[in-house]
């Protein structure tokens, strides 16, 4: 069969649209993201922030180099960079074949299948492009809560809610196909079925996938949105044997005056409170979070209050990014500017502390006994992860010899690093 290659870039919602894309064409195409020649090569692009559009700009010009070398013959580019600019792309890059909209997946197919007919589901027909036994699941997509830094809204559009139908239709897929580990996203879960049946679902969704999935399989929750994130929602987590005791908790910040700029309905102490009451009631739960340091009034003493917050709560994972200052936002105009320079070097502090902090919980889990589940064989080491730990992002376990990958096992941990866990099966 001829071959396509499919690039994805930026976060798991474009690694689903991607396999989506890869199990329409797999009736005429190999698809893999490994192909080094091909008919065509799919580039799903991120444009979220500045980081992220210089890369996939600079895959683009790559793309279409491996193209003037003959190794593929037509390139495509779709995802958020896509939507955003659109027209821009249109215009200014003549080389590339094709600019699609996002989630445009007729278009992009029938340029490679031109008799293609749309499936009645294609959530059913994915194609897996990374682990097989590991499976992102959807439930929503776009954002309505306006964050005065993100864009995200005017990319994706307006909270969309898939059907439970839908949703519980595709674990079932996921379920026979051997899937060990579903992890459910959206741009924010927690406001799931708000829009399609009026009120919030998302509880009553999990009991559905629950069932489904029994006691083989993980459930795995990201981004929750924290000023939705209910005492009824944690205590049913905390009751849920298969759903893993772990929580994308994303504060993007800790100070009230900062969280007010961003339009984000938190504060610092009602974060704190929150976060006393997720531990007490799930007391081994893993708490990971995202932070955006050098944001507009962000001063030296306000970001050093953040600090003494990091360093108070100890979350498990944690993930810090310099803000970026995007067009069509209202944050982009905001008096009292942080340099990029010193945004950056806040980074690094930040994780200097997170650095000792995961040091010192990873320490603190020597001599246990833990699930892992196996994701890969690399040398003379199977490497896989505990229920604390999301692919790609958080901590890994090392385990000397060769074990079937997608499969759990029972583990001891023998030593630990400051991001890595290294043990011995039982």
């Amino acid at each position: 069969m001829k071959k396509i290659k499919i690039v994805t870039l930026g976060c798991d919602k474009n690694l689903v649209d991607s396999e989506i894309i890869a199990g329409q064409l797999s009736e005429k195409y190999e698809v893999s993201p490994d192909f080094t020649k091909g008919e065509a090569i799919i580039i799903n692009t991120c444009g979220f922030i500045g980081d992220a559009k210089e890369e996939s700009i600079e895959t683009i010009f790559n793309a279409i180099e491996l193209r003037t070398l003959g190794n593929f013959k037509k390139v495509f580019v779709t995802g958020c960079l896509a939507e955003r600019y659109y027209d821009q792309l249109k215009n200014e890059m003549k080389e590339v074949d094709g600019v699609f909209h996002l989630k445009d997946f007729n278009g992009i197919i029938k340029e490679l299948i031109p008799d293609y007919k749309p499936s009645k589901d294609l959530f059913d027909e994915r194609l897996a492009l990374e682990m097989e036994h590991v499976a992102y699941l959807r439930i929503s997509d776009g954002c309505n809560h306006n964050c005065s830094y993100c864009a995200i809204p005017s990319i994706r559009g307006r909270y969309t809610s898939r059907t439970e139908e839908s949703i519980l239709s595709e674990v079932k897929m996921l379920k026979k196909g051997g899937v060990k580990e579903i992890i459910l996203i959206g741009q924010e879960i927690s406001s799931y079925g708000t829009d399609l049946y009026k009120e919030n679902r998302l509880i009553e969704l999990l009991k559905g996938i629950s069932k489904i999935a029994g006691k083989g399989m993980w459930i795995r929750l990201l981004y929750t949105h924290p000023p939705l994130v209910t005492k009824e929602f944690i205590e049913f987590i905390a009751k849920t044997d298969n759903i893993c005791n772990y929580l994308d908790f994303p504060i993007e910040h800790s100070e009230t005056e900062i969280l007010k700029a961003m339009y984000r309905k938190d504060t610092r102490d009602g974060l704190l409170e929150k976060i006393k009451f997720i531990r007490k009631t799930i007391p081994n739960i893993a708490l990971r979070t995202s932070i955006i340091t050098g944001f507009p009034g962000e001063t030296r003493k306000v970001f050093n209050n953040m600090l003494k917050f990091i360093k108070e709560v100890k979350f498990e994972r944690l993930g810090v990014f310099a803000y970026s200052p995007e067009e069509d936002t209202d944050a982009v105009d905001l008096p009292n500017r942080v340099t990029r320079k010193t945004a950056l070097k806040r980074v690094s502090e930040i994780m200097d502390i997170q650095q000792e902090l995961s040091y010192e919980f990873n320490q603190t889990l020597i001599g246990n006994v833990e699930k892992v589940l196996i994701d890969r064989v690399e040398g003379e080491y199977s490497i896989g992860r505990t229920f604390r730990d999301t692919p790609d992002v958080d901590c890994e376990v090392l385990i000397k010899g060769s074990l079937d990958v997608g499969e759990f096992y029972q583990v001891n941990i023998v030593d630990a690093t400051e991001f890595d866990l290294m043990g011995v099966k039982m």
